[in-house]
């Protein structure tokens, strides 16, 4: 539940995630804040306790809460717009439907990925959009088999799964950004069926949107949310 409003100023999100009917917590949770447009304020992952804290910077601008964990749906909140001088304490109790709070009703929301998708048309990123992954992840056994249905000469997908995939301009590996996450180390195993839409992103556009954290480039992939229509 959420203890103080969601109009409540912060600077600091912090709380925990249990599970409905035991109070098990919810641990390896990954928490974010995310603005409109997909790009995260904020994350943390869930403790062996089910506890999480970070730090917001978000501006002056509305975001969401989201949280997600391999095998359950992603939940989202609704907008909150919050300050810079206190800590909101936020605690999720967690069921297989969504989240529910004192305050909001936390569900996944398909207009947020419509969004993110409309975001990224607007700031001309290469997009691979829903329609097109439909297609292609029916006869994809993996998100590089995925890829390399796509035909597309900007990346080169390894043979190899402890390789990574490459900027055919700069021959370096290119950085996976999963739901507004830049990841580091290995490549994730993700299921092509949990794609809503990807795109690929140059050095200078990847440098604008996620600084060095993604210095040769990135595909950015966004999952699919309960109520999607792809």
């Amino acid at each position: 539940m959420f203890w103080l409003p969601v109009s409540a100023q912060a600077q600091v999100l912090r709380g925990s995630a249990k599970l409905v009917g035991d109070d098990r917590p919810l641990d390896q949770a990954r928490v974010m804040a995310l603005l409109r447009d997909g790009r995260s304020i904020g994350s943390a992952v869930t403790d062996d306790k089910g506890r999480f804290q970070f730090r917001v910077n978000a501006g002056g601008k509305p975001f969401a809460i989201s949280i997600t964990r391999i095998g359950m749906e992603p939940t989202l909140s609704e907008e909150i717009t919050i300050g810079v001088t206190d800590t909101l304490e936020v605690n999720f109790n967690v069921v297989e439907t969504g989240i529910r709070t004192d305050t909001v009703r936390v569900k996944s929301s398909p207009s947020f990925n419509e969004l993110r998708l409309t975001e990224a048309r607007r700031r001309g990123w290469r997009v691979f959009p829903p329609v097109e992954v439909e297609k292609l992840r029916e006869r994809s056994n993996s998100f590089e088999d995925l890829l390399r249905s796509t035909g597309y000469p900007g990346f080169v997908v390894p043979s190899r799964r402890d390789d990574c995939i490459r900027s055919t301009r700069y021959n370096r590996c290119l950085t996976i950004v999963l739901d507004g996450i830049p990841l580091s180390g290995s490549y994730p195993n993700i299921n092509p069926r949990d794609v809503y839409f990807f795109a690929l992103l140059g050095k200078t556009e990847s440098a604008v949107q996620f600084g060095d954290r993604t210095p040769w480039g990135a595909i950015v992939i966004y999952t699919r949310a309960k109520g999607d229509k792809y």
